[in-house]
């Protein structure tokens, strides 16, 4: 009887588990305030949870678009688990981190993916190409991975005696981790359009902001783009400003900075333009930080 009663509670536990889901970059609150959430009213953004079928994704003007990955190279992508979790939310909360993954099979709406030996499906829309035969030299700008880590970033090529394996250091990592790494061959592509992925925007916002975004897809006149956080959402092209790779900038000159999220007022301190390093003081104030290429501009 009690093997009988624990089986049953332990198979309740996991369907509600189940149910559940996990939340990134979420923290608990408490009963009384999931039960506060659970009555107000939705936000103008959010949207149920539905079944998407192959190639959707729900962001508005972002499903059934193709791939320009071929069979046997890297990519940069949302996970499958990601991707589900984000279908399976309201939108506002969308969020998610991009890793290197391995085209198998392109297809129109959706793709095959090598996840390390395990073969899933993603939509385009989450898929970002690294085409093979790229190749960088010193001060370029490129979009890979933490090499010796993991998740996508963008690079600034600080050494590139072979151009196809340039020595790079990661730009938008906190200070404690400001790591370089040797890239290995095709595993990397040269920013070199301000639409393309990986290439840095200023959005606007609803409160009269700008957020610094990094662009995920164009397609026509919306853009998806990942913020602060991860948090991924579609904007109009018309709210996006490119935000320069190397904003030729000099001490004392006045510019828009990412200090966190938005971009607010600063004079530059000093440039290490072979580091891709900007040291920025926020006006009004005396507080200063060393920002990366892309978190600053004129």
């Amino acid at each position: 009887m009690r093997s009988t009663l624990f089986a049953t509670f332990a198979a309740a536990s996991l369907l509600l588990s189940a149910c559940s889901g996990p939340a990134a970059n979420t923290s608990n609150t408490g009963s009384a305030a999931n039960t506060a959430a659970a009555k107000a009213p939705a936000s103008p953004e959010a949207k149920p949870a539905v079944t998407l079928k192959p190639g959707e994704v729900p962001f508005d003007g972002m499903s059934n678009v193709g791939t320009t990955a071929k069979a046997g190279e890297h990519i940069l992508c949302l996970d499958a688990r990601a991707a589900q979790e984000i279908a399976s939310k309201p939108i506002a909360d969308a969020s998610g981190i991009f890793y290197n993954r391995k085209m198998s099979a392109p297809g129109e709406f959706e793709s095959e993916i090598d996840d390390f030996g395990k073969k899933v499906m993603v939509p385009n829309a989450y898929i970002i190409a690294l085409p093979k035969g790229q190749k960088a030299k010193v001060g370029d700008i490129v979009l890979t991975w933490w090499q010796s880590g993991g998740g996508m970033f963008r690079a600034i090529v600080t050494e590139a005696a072979n151009p196809a394996e340039p020595t790079v250091r990661y730009l938008g990592m906190s200070p404690r981790e400001d790591k370089s790494d040797k890239l290995k061959p095709d595993t990397f592509i040269v920013l070199k359009d301000a639409w393309q992925p990986g290439s840095m925007v200023a959005a606007k916002t609803a409160d009269g902001k700008t957020e610094a975004a990094m662009i995920i897809r164009v397609n026509g006149d919306k853009v998806l783009v990942r913020g602060f956080a991860g948090k991924m959402k579609v904007v109009p092209k018309a709210d996006l400003t490119p935000v320069p790779s190397n904003p030729n900038v000099k001490a004392g000159d006045k510019v828009k900075a990412a200090f966190f999220a938005n971009f607010d007022d600063g004079v530059v301190v000093s440039v290490d333009a072979a580091a891709g390093k900007i040291t920025v003081k926020r006006e009004p104030g005396t507080d200063q930080k060393a920002l990366d290429f892309g978190e600053v501009q004129k």
